[in-house]
């Protein structure tokens, strides 16, 4: 057997997957106002550098900032 297929098959026979996915965390409901302002583009300059550094320190906030400018761009039908 080669070793491409051996790897395959020790992957496939091996046990439940190591990794994990992490619990939603609940956003504060003032953060999320401010996440909502900059998804819509209605920040002040020194706004969107804050936001901009507070998603870098904390990037698990992306997902909340994908959805709310998901919903501001979605056409009325």
């Amino acid at each position: 057997m080669t070793d491409d297929f051996k790897i395959l098959l020790e992957f496939f026979d091996g046990g439940p997957p190591e990794v994990a996915g992490r619990s939603a965390a609940t956003i504060p409901t003032e953060l999320r106002e401010k996440i909502s302002k900059f998804a819509g583009g209605r920040c002040t300059e020194e706004e969107r550098v804050e936001m901009k550094k507070l998603l870098q320190d904390q990037p698990d906030l992306i997902p909340a900032l994908v959805s709310e400018t998901k919903a501001l761009r979605q056409v009325p039908e």
